[in-house]
């Protein structure tokens, strides 16, 4: 009984905050852009233009936030499957609506792994292939999942051209930044071998509890 008040109490948490960001953050920021869209009305013509250049940049970080917000979310085959049939799923999407050739492999017998392990895993596999896609060139990516008593290891390695790790701001440097805030929000460990010309390999190591 103990465990379930604490999951619920847990949820309840999680919608408090959520509904904090919500009203809090994008919602004030809709208030915020309404007014000054009403305000156009009441400036003259040779102003209206650079107000709407700084509206649009509200809308991109009201984008951006929604992004963060849902990112933490737990998408919904996760909830209805587990980790190992998401990202089978993942895998199979992303290489039918690209170039690449993805193979994923695993040996989980059962992945009844806490939300917040399933989740951030999933995004990060979900950032890595999106990087591949964007980034790399590769023809070719390889996931692999597994597991033993104490950890959780996940590879992500891809045959594309590489990169410097110290000048990762054009090959997906924001993802590579998620993906080391959440392998350490999990208490764990990402590893990142990379070379000019030489494919990416991308190894994690997470505890399972």
């Amino acid at each position: 009984m103990s465990h379930i008040l604490s999951v619920i109490d847990g949820q309840e948490l999680e919608r408090q905050r959520l509904s904090r960001e919500l009203h809090d953050g994008i919602g004030q920021s809709l208030v915020a852009i309404k007014m000054k869209l009403e305000s156009l009305n009441y400036i003259p013509e040779e102003d209206i233009k650079p107000q709407l250049e700084v509206i649009k940049k509200q809308f991109d970080q009201i984008i951006d936030e929604i992004r963060r917000i849902t990112t933490d979310l737990m998408p919904p085959v996760l909830e209805e499957f587990g980790l190992v049939i998401a990202l089978f799923n993942l895998c199979e999407d992303t290489g039918r609506h690209s170039s690449v050739k993805i193979r994923f492999e695993h040996n989980v017998r059962t992945d009844d792994w806490n939300k917040k392990i399933q989740t951030y895993l999933y995004r990060i596999v979900q950032e890595a292939l999106n990087n591949i896609i964007k980034h790399s060139n590769a023809d070719q990516a390889y996931i692999k999942l597994q597991y033993d008593h104490d950890f959780i290891y996940l590879s992500i390695q891809d045959n594309g051209k590489g990169f410097s790790p110290h000048n990762s701001g054009s090959q997906g440097g924001h993802g590579l930044h998620n993906m080391h805030e959440r392998v350490k929000l999990l208490g764990g460990a990402l590893d990142l071998k990379t070379a000019s010309g030489k494919g990416t390999l991308i190894q994690i190591k997470v505890p399972k509890f």
